[in-house]
């Protein structure tokens, strides 16, 4: 099988997006390439499903992860996330501003709501 280059990057988001899942359903605190790895995941996932909008997907970017989740600093270092996601009407860029905003992990979708979702 040979692939794409966004396809082996999709993959290595995955992989990443999996194993810090596993530490931050632990309480481990999350670092930068983690806190990254599940908000892209998350993101790509529900836009290839179809049912969310460029606008709601925005929304979503920044209640995923909150600064409860993350070792101190992290949300400083990630002002911006942008990522082309597929929508049913094609490719897009997505541009979530400051989503790690949420100071703490009532305000954010919960636990069960991410880390229960087969994809």
């Amino acid at each position: 099988m040979n692939l794409t280059l966004k396809e082996q990057e999709r993959l290595l988001i995955f992989n990443i997006a999996e194993i810090s899942r596993r530490r931050w359903k632990r309480g481990v605190k999350l670092n930068y390439v983690e806190a990254t790895a599940i908000i892209c995941d998350e993101l790509l996932e529900r836009a290839r499903e179809g049912n969310c909008s460029l606008t709601d997907l925005v929304q979503i970017g920044s209640q995923i992860i909150t600064e409860e989740d993350v070792m101190d600093g992290t949300a400083a270092l990630l002002p911006a996330i942008q990522l082309e996601v597929l929508l049913p009407d094609g490719n897009k860029l997505l541009s979530v501003q400051d989503p790690i905003r949420l100071e703490k992990r009532e305000e954010a979708l919960q636990f069960h709501e991410l880390l229960s979702m087969n994809y």
